[in-house]
């Protein structure tokens, strides 16, 4: 892989393309942004705009606007997709619409435009139910218990068929937990959720007994795993997380210490169909793409609680 890349991010508007994207440019790549602003907006992206990045508005549903946008780059990064489990549930049609469809017009722009590099974001949710005592591996059966997790197990199987009639290097992440700064809140996880009860002098609430548990990983080694996966030759798919888990007990209790306050936890029914645990098994991608976690869940909460603070607190 040459050492300049031109780089198409799909979706790079959002909270994970938006670290990733300034990343690339920080290693001066040529990166260009294809986003329809569902899940974002132009004015979030200010910052890289006078970063130098290029920005293309259009939707992964519209071939044409993708096929056209995708030509003379040497790599995809394909983002783009609906990520809210709960309107999943709502109106599953389009979430699968978005997330598979919108993912076979990215391949048919690849194959057009003779794309040699495609770096696909999946995700835990495939699996469905974990072990408490052992990390999920990339071979386990894939049970998604959301129609958002049938959609990525679905937008998989899509790229893997794929894959054998056209000559392109592809890489498959599936993310666990991953938070960080500038989490939007409406597609947050329970992390930047727990900050916004701090910030509003509320109750933090736990769903359940709090026992359930959970792999987060923080969006700079997310943001590593997607270079080594750039860099890397090996196709394949991947388990991108810490690799230990933590009970949501264990991880209210550390973001209520780092942040200084003292707030009252309420437990509230469990949620129907949450999964009681999962959490990444990590050797393959630690042996095959050199991915390795450097950010230890406290020392990474406290930067991010650090900056809520400065933003809201």
């Amino acid at each position: 892989m040459n050492y300049f890349m031109k780089v198409l991010v799909t979706g790079g508007a959002g909270f994970i393309g938006k670290h990733l994207v300034s990343f690339l440019l920080k290693k001066n790549h040529s990166v260009t942004i294809f986003d329809n602003f569902s899940n974002s907006t132009k004015e979030s992206i200010d910052s890289l705009i006078h970063m130098g990045v290029n920005v293309v508005e259009g939707d992964i549903l519209n071939l044409s606007s993708i096929q056209n946008a995708m030509k003379d780059f040497d790599v995809v990064i394909h983002l783009a997709a609906k990520i809210s489990v709960s309107e999943s549930i709502d109106n599953p049609s389009e979430t699968l619409q978005v997330n598979v469809n919108g993912t076979k017009n990215v391949l048919t722009s690849c194959e057009k435009n003779h794309i040699k590099k495609l770096i696909v974001a999946s995700s835990a949710a495939v699996y469905g139910e974990g072990n408490q005592d052992v990390g999920i591996v990339e071979d386990t059966k894939m049970n998604p218990i959301s129609p958002y997790g049938e959609s990525k197990v679905k937008m998989e199987k899509v790229v893997c068929e794929w894959k054998p009639n056209y000559d392109c290097n592809y890489v498959i992440l599936r993310f666990f937990n991953i938070y960080g700064i500038d989490q939007s809140l409406e597609y947050a996880g329970v992390i930047t959720k727990c900050l916004e009860k701090i910030k509003q002098k509320k109750p933090i609430e736990i769903f359940g007994d709090g026992l359930q548990t959970r792999d987060f990983v923080a969006i700079e080694d997310v943001v590593n795993a997607f270079y080594n996966a750039l860099k890397s030759n090996n196709s394949g798919i991947y388990n991108i997380g810490s690799g230990k888990a933590v009970t949501i007990n264990e991880l209210v209790d550390m973001i209520v210490s780092l942040s200084g306050k003292k707030l009252d936890i309420k437990h509230l029914d469990a949620k129907k169909g949450e999964i009681k645990h999962s959490h990444a098994d990590i050797s393959k991608a630690k042996k095959l793409l050199g991915f390795k976690p450097k950010w230890t869940l406290e020392d990474s909460l406290q930067i991010t609680i650090d900056w809520f603070k400065e933003q809201n607190f």
